[in-house]
């Protein structure tokens, strides 16, 4: 099997050396901005910050919503607005909305119907229309289901004022509370650092070259009131790395970093939904492609199997450490437990394994459900 055995070391070879890339860049918010710095500029100039609109769309978010806006009623920015999208929720959303509106002026909400317009998705749907009443100079997109910390907002203008960005990215710190959810939820950083340079999102022109979360999204408001971007991606349900894509085949700058913590999300609530989560997105990760998710499974799960029997047995155990070390620093950059993702690696692996086959189920159907919503299953 040396014809296997060989192409399998020489792909963990690759990955490990993008882990250790990212690694030594230090793709983190926190690492490469100094907080307030930004605002304190502007002061000495003598010149206003731009204004930010924060824009939540919500759909039966009653747990995640209040923790959110309490965050974001701390954020040290003095510039901001937020504004929230209430998506047909049919639980306590709608009053949570209206109990913050009560308390801080700042907030206003708006209400849509359980109908989506024809050709949309919900969440599409909704960013769109919050950014259609949106007065800021910037337009930050956050999930309802993120928390925050008070610099937040400063940190992230910041970066984007340091870098001329049209699109700015953060892929938040995971919380995970559950088993199911420690066995699901490392898989997407450990495609993510394996397999991009996040540098590269910055400096390359090239559209493959690209990753975006929709949990966090900082829009220049120039440049997203002239192409709305959301509305582009209208019947798409992977609309984060749609856009950004986009926006670089555009020629406009974006960047995508890691959070240790400035902006944190528990995204799934266990296993189930994990795996249902995932299968969403499995082929986004792979620009839409079956033969690249199908080898990056195979390799993934089978190489050493396939060195072993290739090679010899010594350079099993050179691949064997080769793995360990990969997963100990993607766990370690995402800030996790790295012991806990050692000795959690095979099971990991494993519910990768079945998300895959999820996916491929699901692209054979055609469509999904999301929120109560039937979505079109399209990759990219």
């Amino acid at each position: 099997m040396i014809w296997l055995a060989f192409p399998a070391f020489v792909f963990l070879t690759v990955r490990l050396g993008v882990v250790l890339v990212n690694l030594v860049s230090r793709q983190w918010l926190g690492s490469t901005v100094k907080p307030l710095s930004g605002y304190r500029t502007e002061k000495a100039r003598g010149e206003s910050l731009p204004m930010v609109s924060v824009l939540i769309p919500a759909r039966n978010e009653e747990n995640n919503l209040s923790a959110l806006l309490e965050g974001l009623l701390e954020q040290d920015y003095p510039f901001m607005e937020i504004r929230i999208f209430d998506d047909g929720s049919t639980d306590r959303t709608g009053e949570i909305i209206r109990q913050f509106m009560e308390r801080d002026p700042r907030i206003r909400a708006e209400e849509g119907g359980e109908d989506l317009p024809e050709g949309w998705n919900g969440k599409n749907h909704a960013c769109h229309r919050l950014a259609l009443t949106a007065r800021g100079d910037y337009l930050l997109f956050l999930d309802a289901d993120v928390r925050v910390e008070p610099d937040l907002v400063t940190r992230a203008v910041d970066r984007a004022l340091a870098h001329d960005l049209t699109l700015l990215s953060l892929f938040p710190r995971q919380i995970m509370l559950s088993t199911g959810e420690i066995l699901t939820v490392p898989i997407m950083n450990w495609i993510l650092l394996s397999m991009l340079p996040l540098r590269l999102v910055r400096l390359s022109h090239y559209p493959s070259l690209a990753a975006a979360n929709g949990q966090f999204m900082l829009f220049r408001g120039r440049e997203y009131r002239q192409h709305r971007f959301h509305s582009m991606v209208r019947d798409i349900n992977v609309e984060d790395i749609h856009i950004i894509r986009l926006i670089k085949k555009m020629g406009y700058t974006a960047e995508t970093l890691l959070s240790r913590g400035e902006v944190s999300c528990r995204m799934y609530t266990g296993y189930a939904d994990a795996i249902f989560g995932f299968t969403r997105s499995m082929f986004a990760f792979f620009g839409g492609s079956g033969i690249a998710l199908f080898f990056f499974t195979l390799f993934t799960t089978l190489g050493f199997v396939f060195v072993w029997t290739g090679m010899t047995w010594s350079w099993m155990v050179v691949y064997l450490m080769m793995v360990l070390l990969l997963r100990a620093l993607v766990g370690a950059m995402s800030s996790q437990p790295v012991l806990r993702t050692l000795l959690l690696s095979p099971l990991v692996q494993a519910s990768f394994v079945w998300i895959v086959i999820h996916s491929f189920r699901m692209k054979y159907r055609g469509k999904n459900t999301w929120k109560g919503r039937v979505i079109q299953f399209k990759g990219i």
